[in-house]
């Protein structure tokens, strides 16, 4: 897996994108090293600041950077990918494995109803297609992209760092996590942020028929639960039924 995630930092540069860190041989030419239980890629350092998101003209850029560098990630040979990292079929799971956490707790049925209807969705021939058009696109996606992972050089260009969680999986799981984790829940607010990643990457029918069912699962609250377990009310403001409606019905203007 550690050569998995070198190998795409040395893919991107020779594709390139020149904005992500490039990976440099360690001592006595080693790829990586294995130091306190840890494996470690030595790379450049990308001076900056994390972006600051509240401010929206940075949050703007960070999804225009999103895009660009969703059109280099694609054509990634899949002989070097560790099976455990081939995840296109993640998304038709994801409904389901949801629903069965959230349904530890007392309450919260109206997300279980956005799961139901995200399973259904995954049915449409639109999704699979998709997911389908990725995997042979040989698409790979970041998998944790938001500002702990961005950097903002001096000159204010933005660079993408931290492959840890990087996969073969459909791109719009990126896009659907930085909407979920700056807009929870608010529809409006998402469809800006998709009009802005499309100034430098236009999303195909079948790409917003995905990225929509992605955007219909309870991200928001399933992370407050695998934080904070039972004491999750302290730490998210839940939407009321109709909100979840409502923001149910902006996002179909996607589609």
């Amino acid at each position: 897996e550690v050569a998995f995630i070198r190998e795409l930092f040395v893919y991107l540069d020779q594709k390139g994108y020149r904005y992500a860190p490039k990976p440099v041989d360690g001592l006595n030419n080693n790829l990586w090293t294995f130091h306190r239980n840890q494996y470690w890629l030595l790379t450049n350092w990308v001076k900056g600041r994390s972006p600051d998101f509240p401010r929206k003209s940075e949050l703007m850029k960070t999804f225009r950077t999103l895009a660009k560098f969703h059109l280099h990630a694609e054509g990634f040979s899949a002989d070097k990918v560790p099976e455990r990292r081939i995840r296109y079929e993640q998304s038709y799971r994801l409904p389901a494995e949801y629903r069965s956490e959230i349904r530890k707790y007392v309450g919260l049925e109206r997300f279980i109803d956005l799961c139901d209807q995200a399973e259904a969705y995954g049915h449409k021939q639109a999704v699979i297609r998709a997911i389908e058009s990725e995997r042979a696109a040989g698409a790979f996606c970041h998998g944790d992209y938001n500002f702990p992972n961005v950097v903002m050089d001096h000159s204010r260009h933005l660079h993408l760092i931290d492959l840890e969680n990087a996969s073969m999986n459909v791109r719009m799981t990126d896009l659907a996590h930085i909407l979920y984790r700056n807009y929870p829940w608010d529809g409006e607010m998402i469809l800006n942020g998709v009009e802005e990643y499309e100034r430098k990457r236009s999303l195909s029918v079948e790409d917003r028929h995905l990225l929509y069912m992605l955007l219909l699962i309870p991200y928001p609250l399933i992370r407050a639960l695998r934080k904070y377990g039972k004491k999750y009310h302290g730490h998210i403001e839940l939407p009321s039924s109709s909100r979840l409606s409502h923001y149910a019905n902006i996002l179909h203007k996607l589609i």
